[in-house]
């Protein structure tokens, strides 16, 4: 769908699935998850619909999506889909502290990534988690590259996991790419926000086998062909389809009945998507602001005066710009 135009651009999680999934699968029915663009497999872990988790990529609104599709009734909250992922940790760890003031027994789970932990959102958002005991858990998931920068290019600590100590916050280094190991550590961290122990920073180390997103040229700027086939080998999927077969719950019969199914689902979900109507284009400006702002007028007056042909920006002779 991005290559045919029909996506602006897509953020893969491949060879990083075992650390967004083991983290949700330790949250209970009416926690949060604030999550980035990084954490679909824990959407559909809680039956977020997949046609639209596609839809939001297509730029289709909300409200198109809620009028046309009968959605999921998924019992996680989620926050919207942050792309400035510092900011994540702040946003997040402000909603678990208004559920503290509140005495509701949620936890929140934020996810982030290594190179957030460079930035002062990330910093402000721990500090408060700590001095404030926050019900919430922090799971940084660490595939060693902030876009083309390499985690020894952006930090000095010898662990990320180790940032958390400044701040009076337990933190767990664990094998990103063993859902086990990921479980039962975000598992043990939102039994401890839960009963008022306070926040948890978990370090998930795996590694980002693809480009950042479809826009992205990794040749411009690694060559890590003997690292890829390091974690090539430790691939998250393949380290649980053994694992179920050893344990003789997966067969060759179920595996291919489970790929059949997807299949049929994603082609479901896409087909779904596209039989959306497109939303008028002014649709951008709602529910941004409550009420609304002179630039956001101005801006609305711009975009008509595209759509009728005009150039919004010659044509815009600045009348009643001052009302």
């Amino acid at each position: 769908m991005q290559r045919s135009g029909e996506v602006s651009l897509v953020a893969q999680t491949l060879g990083e699935e075992a650390t967004p999934l083991g983290g949700a699968a330790a949250l209970q029915p009416d926690d949060w998850m604030f999550y980035t663009y990084r954490q679909t497999p824990a959407l559909l872990h809680w039956d977020q619909s997949m046609a639209e988790i596609i839809a939001s990529a297509t730029g289709h609104e909300p409200e198109t999506i809620a009028e046309q599709l009968e959605m999921g009734d998924s019992p996680m909250n989620f926050s919207p889909d942050y792309t400035p992922i510092g900011v994540n940790v702040t946003n997040a760890v402000g909603s678990a502290m208004a559920d503290a003031f509140n005495d509701r027994e949620t936890v929140t789970m934020v996810f982030t990534g290594d190179g957030s932990t460079s930035e002062g959102s990330f910093h402000d958002g721990m500090n408060f988690a700590g001095v404030f005991d926050v019900p919430a858990v922090i799971v940084c998931q660490n595939n060693q590259w902030a876009i083309s920068e390499p985690s020894q290019r952006q930090t000095a600590s010898e662990t990320i996991a180790q940032k958390a100590n400044a701040y009076g916050v337990p933190s767990e280094r664990v094998d990103g790419n063993d859902i086990f190991a990921v479980y039962e550590k975000a598992r043990e961290a939102v039994e401890r926000a839960r009963t008022g122990g306070g926040a948890t920073f978990i370090e998930c180390v795996t590694y980002r086998m693809g480009a950042h997103n479809t826009s992205d040229n990794p040749d411009r700027y690694r060559d890590d062909s003997e690292q890829r086939d390091y974690w090539k080998d430790r691939d998250p999927v393949d380290r649980f389809e053994t694992y179920l077969r050893s344990e003789g719950i997966l067969d060759d019969e179920t595996d291919k009945a489970i790929h059949d199914e997807i299949d049929e689902r994603v082609a479901d979900a896409v087909e779904q998507v596209r039989s959306m109507s497109n939303s008028e284009p002014d649709r951008m400006f709602d529910h941004i602001l409550h009420g609304e702002s002179w630039h956001q007028r101005h801006q609305r007056e711009e975009l008509q005066r595209e759509l009728n042909g005009e150039n919004p920006f010659i044509d815009f002779t600045g009348e009643g710009f001052d009302e």
